[in-house]
């Protein structure tokens, strides 16, 4: 039988195995393991890419995300909103700091907040709202940045999914007051295990977040913030700097298998809806995400995994439904309806650069197959 996995790393690190052997015995040698060189190397290198005057690498996507609200002030009483839609860092960031997440809803087109509902739920509250591009596409950059401004709200992008996407030319973790970026090893820029980086153009801020960094210290055992241990260590920031001269072209793979996918699988439009790239944004395809209609989405999955190639559910349960957020949220009396309706549809297939043509051709067979039979 054949196998289509759902994301493999061999393809690309098999070309740079001994670039990433060389980075880590300088790394090695140096007797420098946290922060340091390599660290500040690899942050000059990302405010470059993303146009942004400070970034500030970090041990997580998650951390990234924390360090963000720690450095805005957020805290208890303060409401954030949040797509509803989304991995569970998102949130539970706003929730560590004793703040409320406020249930937001997302828009079908593109996965990304709905300013409409936004402006529904914002209260004298709510001190920021944090806009999620998610799957590899940027949400509507302009329609938040245009609401924020209205009710003088900071923007904490969420752009752990979306490294290199664009709204109009202009890169995602360049248009907010803060961003928050994750280089988990799946991501378009992946790392060897967890990374992350905060970005922005206000020094204030960035000066502030680089004390929380390292337990609020501004210098050793003076610490006037109280902070955490976010710090990135100095392999991690070597090996991505090996990678990141190769993110476009992985980027680039991701978008012909994406254009492979709409051609072949357009003709299922009554039955699937395919994802699509909206005008003026550049899609990375960090997932390739269908919707599959008529309760259909877990028998196609399971039809896939029976012939040997992989999927995935992202995500099967909104986040105002989890268990531990219940108590500590709220959606303002109005449901996040477009969110719930994903959560029962969404199917991501394989995407990652290095997949085959015929592992793509395989895997468009398959489900076109699958609805044949129907």
């Amino acid at each position: 039988m054949r196998r289509v996995p759902l994301f493999d790393l061999s393809p690309i690190h098999k070309g740079l195995h001994d670039q990433f052997l060389d980075a880590c015995d300088a790394v090695i040698h140096s007797g420098n393991f946290i922060l340091g060189n390599a660290v500040e190397e690899f942050e000059r290198s990302m405010a470059q890419c993303l146009g942004c005057k400070f970034t500030l690498g970090v041990s997580s996507g998650s951390d990234a995300l924390l360090l963000a609200l720690m450095a805005l002030d957020i805290r208890a009483g303060d409401e954030i909103l949040c797509p509803s839609f989304t991995f569970f860092a998102t949130a539970s960031c706003v929730v560590r700091l004793g703040a409320t997440p406020v249930w937001v809803d997302v828009r079908a087109e593109d996965f990304g907040i709905d300013v409409e509902d936004a402006e529904r739920k914002v209260s004298p509250k709510t001190k920021a709202i944090i806009p999620v591009h998610l799957f590899g596409q940027c949400c509507d950059c302009q329609a938040v940045q245009s609401f924020a401004q209205r009710h003088a709200l900071w923007i904490v992008e969420d752009v752990a999914q979306a490294q290199g996407a664009q709204y109009n030319r202009r890169q995602a973790g360049s248009w907010g007051t803060m961003s928050a970026f994750s280089f988990f090893p799946t991501k378009n820029l992946g790392g060897f295990g967890d990374g992350g980086l905060v970005a922005t153009n206000d020094v204030n801020l960035a000066e502030k977040a680089r004390c929380l960094r390292v337990h609020g210290a501004a210098r050793k055992y003076e610490h006037i913030y109280l902070g955490g241990n976010f710090r990135m260590d100095s392999l991690q920031a070597a090996l991505l700097n090996v990678k990141l001269p190769y993110v476009d072209n992985y980027t680039q793979q991701r978008r012909h298998n994406a254009q492979f996918y709409q051609q072949q699988l357009g003709s299922l439009e009554p039955f699937i809806t395919l994802p699509k790239e909206l005008p003026h944004r550049y899609h990375t395809w960090n997932q390739y995400t269908i919707c599959v209609h008529n309760n259909q989405r877990n028998a196609l999955q399971l039809f896939l995994k029976e012939r040997g190639i992989e999927s995935a559910v992202y995500y099967p349960k909104t986040l105002d439904l989890q268990a531990c957020m219940k108590n500590v949220s709220t959606d303002k009396g109005i449901t996040t309806h477009v969110a719930h309706t994903l959560a029962d549809e969404v199917l991501s297939l394989p995407i990652f650069p290095g997949l085959t043509l015929e592992q793509l051709k395989y895997t468009c067979v398959t489900i076109h197959k699958f609805f044949v039979k129907q």
